[in-house]
């Protein structure tokens, strides 16, 4: 696509912005939200709306080539991804869920389910590419090891002697079946070949098979040329899968696009830092004595007329005033330090022919003699006392009305908005065809700051140069007075041994020691490294873990427990894990430290955490119980271990620390046959975890198939998210076949019923249709592809031999039902009654009853 083309989406997706901003705070207050259910609503329908929003700028962002527009948009993108991010929080907080259904939302804005997909921002990874592919570079050195090495199960089960020769004897009577066939066949085409020859040529018959030939070719034709319609057809309704072939594939010529765009984008931004060195250059040595002559001149200008009118040089303004941009000598700046505006800016500037200020003291007090400092002592809600006072404050107060915070967020996406407006909107680029930098803009910018820099060198030189001459002025006064030199000594030497013990005071805790202070971090991280905890993992995308969203589900739900999609997990894994580390961390987004995954086996759980660290380009620290076994033996060791791990996972963020089958660490008791000793972490995790804040840039994830068999409440206390991995429904079992098939088949599925498959394969996990996949597709199979088509009755034999446990579901609800936030759900929804019930009894009843159970 074009440059207009991307221009117009950054436009669009700015005036969706501002009516998002309307949206946000409606202007009649009675139109806001009054209880939980019309503000879930409201916020579930600003959350979708900041999704397409953020798809959009993402999408224009990554295209756009001009530097400067990209420096904006940036910023739009961010403030769009953070306002979402804390819709989702909020939304949380509200629901008491992780997980929400939005089917009502995406009827009424016309959208299909795909368009909820979070797609994982592509600037972050281009933006630190260098710094991950040094880390990825240190691991393939040091030879680390990946992870799950030497855990994958073979396709096909182990079988014993017999069941191998029984297989080999039917293959190989099958074998010798198929060559007796083939020779009878040669036989009796060799006798009918012999047969025709006798007959001898006539010319209505070369006629005849010349027709019939000239038959046979056309009704080919026609039908090749039918399946290529068909093909297209279903291809172009989405019913199809889209051609490999990067020349007439039309995903192939986007993505070629998108390349040649990077290296134009490459292109441009280094002429543009090239423009700005150089147009700072030029400014300052053309500009810059004039602007520095002028200050210089304003200066002098100013004292001395203040010296005129009142006799005396003025203080210098204070540096927070100065450093203004527009500031000017001469302006009302007096009027805002006499009033307290610049309080504590290091400045006593007065107002010319005038005293009051210079005292201070009626200055600060109100009409009725109040000071400001008193009155920052009273309470919030003194102010709404008086007449009609009550009534007001019970209004403010109402606790059915929904309130919403205050967002830094929205500041963020109107500034940006109005330069949006100031610069952009209306600019004429027709000769700026290629899009490169606007010189003008970069003038108007480097200007101010050059001007700035000169302010900060000259505005030095004239604060030391006013000082000067008011202490020539006080050394004349001097002279001129008789005695008194020995009047300042009443306050005597101050006492500064209070303050000085300050230090004792202040010790609130023990501080952690460091066990490792004496050790670089490089000898720290290649230890790690060599021990197996530091490990590398493959490059897994999060589009790789395939899902649907469930579409019967209505958006306005009170079940107590939401049993998520297969797409809606993989949404929250990318809003808790991808997305906040797109942000600095005094961004302030909200931010989720610990997360664990739990589900059957092959239910996506190892593949939602390759996903989350290769798009967040993190370092991975497994401390999984048998990948640590015969390591750092002794309490001693272990405790150095796990304190490495958290040290060096601080230090180079974003981390990620995995614990697999984390039920062990925290179980009541471990099984006789386990010797890996996996309780034996407990402690120190513990303890490192109430280190770990939310500007570490350190998460982690533990992943459990069995949670049930462990202390449940010990466990869940260290996770902040619990998230279930559960088997796929229809529509994604569908999802993941299409996927399976497709990937290894080609476009040789055409025979495959995959409808059929996924409801045969009801209850099984993802892995069991990999497992079904792998033993059907193997490199034999597919080489036989162009002779034999593929059949569904080839899957359905493999899934015969798929032994499915529909017991362990119930398990994994049962264990759902136990987290935190579920509980707390299930109370919000069942508290209305109860509340109802205890207010027939009345308060005194209450308390008699209470007297009754003692």
């Amino acid at each position: 696509m074009s440059n207009l083309t991307y221009n117009k989406a950054w436009d669009q997706a700015n005036r969706e912005l501002l009516d998002q901003m309307e949206y946000e705070s409606p202007k009649d207050q009675s139109m806001a939200p009054k209880d939980r259910e019309t503000a879930f609503q409201h916020l579930a329908l600003l959350y979708v709306r900041y999704v397409q929003i953020y798809r959009k700028l993402e999408d224009a962002y990554d295209q756009i080539v001009h530097p400067q527009k990209r420096r904006l948009m940036r910023e739009v993108v961010i403030g769009a991804l953070g306002r979402m991010l804390e819709l989702k929080h909020k939304m949380v907080e509200l629901e008491l869920s992780d997980f929400h259904n939005f089917s009502d939302i995406l009827l009424d804005l016309k959208l299909v389910p795909s368009d909820l997909h979070l797609p994982v921002p592509r600037f972050f990874l281009e933006e630190h590419e260098k710094d991950f592919t040094a880390r990825r570079e240190l691991l393939e050195k040091l030879q680390a090891k990946e992870l799950g090495a030497g855990e994958a199960q073979p396709p096909f089960p182990p079988m014993n002697r017999a069941e191998a020769v029984r297989i080999i004897q039917i293959n190989e009577r099958g074998r010798q079946g198929k060559l007796r066939a083939k020779y009878m066949r040669d036989i009796r085409l060799q006798a009918q070949r012999e047969k025709e020859l006798d007959v001898g040529d006539d010319e209505m018959e070369v006629n005849t098979a010349a027709l019939r030939i000239q038959r046979v070719y056309r009704g080919f034709k026609a039908r090749q040329l039918y399946e290529k319609m068909l093909n297209d057809e279903l291809t172009f309704l989405g019913m199809a899968a889209s051609l490999k072939d990067p020349k007439t594939n039309p995903l192939g010529k986007a993505e070629t696009n998108r390349k040649r765009r990077k290296i134009v984008q490459q292109q441009h931004e280094e002429e543009y830092q090239q423009a700005l060195v150089n147009t700072k250059e030029k400014i300052a040595k053309v500009e810059g004595p004039d602007m520095r002559e002028s200050m210089q001149d304003a200066f002098r200008q100013w004292y001395m007329e203040y010296k005129r009118v009142n006799g005396k040089f003025p203080d210098f303004p204070p540096d927070k005033i100065w450093q203004e941009a527009g500031f000017e000598f001469g302006q009302n700046w007096e009027e805002r330090v006499g009033t307290g505006d610049s309080a504590g800016s290091g400045g006593t500037g007065s107002k010319p022919g005038t005293a009051a200020s210079d005292k201070g003291g009626k200055g600060g007090k109100d009409k009725k003699g109040g000071t400001p400092a008193k009155d920052a002592k009273k309470k919030p809600g003194s102010a709404a006392k008086g007449k009609g006072g009550k009534g007001k404050q019970e209004e403010e107060e109402d606790p059915n009305q929904f309130k919403f915070d205050d967002s830094k967020f929205l500041t963020e996406i109107k500034n940006e908005e109005s330069s949006y407006d100031s610069k952009w909107r209306s600019k004429d680029e027709s000769e700026n065809f290629v899009q490169k930098h606007d010189q003008e803009i970069i003038k108007n910018d480097k200007r101010r700051e050059v001007e700035a820099e000169i302010k900060n060198e000259v505005f030095e030189v004239l604060k030391e140069e006013l000082k000067n001459l008011k202490s020539a002025v006080e050394r004349e006064k001097t002279k001129s007075r008789k005695g008194k030199k020995k009047g300042g000594k009443k306050g005597g030497k101050k006492k500064g041994g209070k303050g000085k013990k300050g230090g004792k005071g202040g010790k609130k805790g023990k501080k952690d020691k460091d066990l490792t202070a004496n050790r670089t971090m490089e000898s720290l991280v290649e230890e790690l490294i060599q021990t197996g905890i530091l490990q590398k993992y493959p490059a897994v995308s999060m589009k790789d873990f395939k899902g649907e969203f469930n579409l019967l589900a209505n958006s306005a739900t009170k079940e107590p427990v939401i049993m998520p999609s297969l797409a809606e997990v993989q949404r929250v894994v990318t809003e808790y894990g991808i997305l906040p580390a797109s942000f600095p961390p005094e961004a302030g987004v909200p931010v989720v430290t610990s997360m664990l995954l739990f589900g059957p086996r092959g239910s996506g759980k190892t593949t939602l955490l390759n996903a989350l660290a290769h798009e967040t380009g993190a370092h991975l620290f497994n401390l999984t119980p048998r990948n640590t076994a015969g390591q750092f033996l002794g309490k001693p060791a272990t405790t150095k271990m796990v304190h490495m791990a958290f040290k060096v996972a601080k230090a180079h963020p974003p981390s990620i620390i995995h614990i697999d089958n984390i039920e062990l660490v925290f179980a009541k008791k471990i099984p006789k046959d386990d010797t890996t000793d996996p309780k034996r972490i407990k402690k120190d995790l513990l303890k490192n975890m109430k280190s770990v804040k939310p500007g570490d840039g350190v998460i982690l994830v533990g992943t459990s198939y069995k949670p049930w068999e462990t202390d449940t409440k010990a466990m869940l206390a260290v996770f902040q998210k619990c998230i279930p991995c559960l088997k796929p429904d229809y529509s994604s079992r569908y999802a993941i076949w299409k996927e399976f098939v497709g990937r290894r088949a080609g476009n040789f599925l055409g025979g495959v019923d995959l409808s059929l498959l996924s409801r045969m394969s009801d209850g099984m996990s993802a892995g069991d249709l990999k497992v079904t996949c792998d033993r059907v597709l193997t490199d034999r199979r597919l080489k036989l592809l162009r002779v034999r088509p593929l059949s569904t009755n080839e899957f359905v034999e493999q899934l015969f031999n798929i032994f499915v446990n529909k017991d362990e579901d119930k398990l994994f609800r049962d264990f759902f039902e136990k987290t935190p936030l579920v509980r707390k759900r299930v109370a919000l929804l069942t508290a209305p009654e109860d509340e109802g019930a205890d207010k027939k009894k009345g308060g005194k009843g209450g308390k008699d009853d209470k007297k009754k159970k003692k």
